[in-house]
């Protein structure tokens, strides 16, 4: 991710190891985006909070040979996987960049891509306004950060958990830099026309994320959410125990004769740099 209340490299691990499941709940958000962007052979993309780096494969190929990627992240952990998985690109490059501070000359990209990282970061403002300096005029900005609490199970069922159970001792999610912050679509689409964008557009996308079993679905989502794994570092047997039969109780009516699908929402926002 980028610069925020919160190092994610402990938990790169987790998100190479459950990246299928990343995937999956985001694939129609990353269907939208890409569909949103319409790249062009040749093309040269930025990619903020690249994460796992599968999104940057599918980058690399709308863009072609002739175009290029710079996949990025600010946790070192997440850089590393970053080039793990993007090893043998040829038109992909790797990089350890700050969202606040974007080490990339004016107007040198052509699009810049900021998927889930967006609410992480502690100043949205400058975020966006660095996203605006590096893109050539009439650039494409794609983005997505989570909608409310209330719209995602997926994730508030475990943090609300940890919470019940008094591990959580961090502010809320929805404060800034937390993973809620800018679940504000009307919020959302004034910050990114004031950093100097045009023809924005904020939607939802449904991102329901499917699990085998109550106990896959803690494991993944306490292993990918990286403050919600540091508070449980920190839980006895009878704790984790507690906080797993609650997470379970909570998302029970999303069971199905599969496992579970427990609904998520993701808002995308897409815009153009001014000229």
């Amino acid at each position: 991710m980028t610069t925020a209340t919160f190092d994610w490299t402990p938990v790169a691990p987790s998100w190479s190891r459950h990246r299928d499941h990343v995937e999956q709940m985001k694939g129609a958000l990353s269907a939208e985006l890409l569909a949103a962007l319409d790249l062009q052979p040749g093309q040269r993309v930025l990619e903020l909070g690249a994460g796992t780096g599968d999104l940057a494969r599918r980058l690399a190929r709308a863009v072609g040979p002739t175009g290029t990627v710079l996949a990025s992240d600010v946790a070192d952990g997440m850089v590393e996987l970053l080039r793990e998985t993007v090893d043998g690109l040829p038109n992909v490059e790797v990089g350890r960049l700050d969202a606040l501070d974007i080490d990339a000359p004016d107007a040198s990209v052509d699009a810049v891509v900021f998927r889930m990282g967006l609410m992480f970061v502690t100043e949205p403002e400058r975020a966006l306004a660095e996203c605006r300096r590096v893109l050539t005029p009439n650039g494409r900005l794609a983005l997505a950060v989570w909608a409310g609490p209330q719209e995602n199970p997926w994730l508030a069922s475990v943090g609300m958990s940890v919470m019940m159970h008094g591990l959580w001792h961090g502010a809320p999610p929805t404060s800034p830099g937390g993973v809620f912050s800018m679940s504000d679509p009307a919020v959302l689409e004034r910050l990114v026309r004031n950093a100097g964008f045009t023809d924005v557009v904020v939607q939802e996308v449904p991102t329901p994320a499917t699990f085998n079993s109550p106990e896959e679905h803690f494991e993944v989502v306490s292993g990918l959410a990286g403050p919600l794994s540091a508070a449980l570092e920190g839980a006895d047997d009878d704790s984790l125990a507690a906080i797993r039969a609650t997470t379970a109780q909570a998302v029970d009516r999303f069971r199905n004769a599969d496992g579970l699908v427990v609904p998520g929402l993701a808002l995308l926002c897409t815009a153009h740099a001014a000229g």
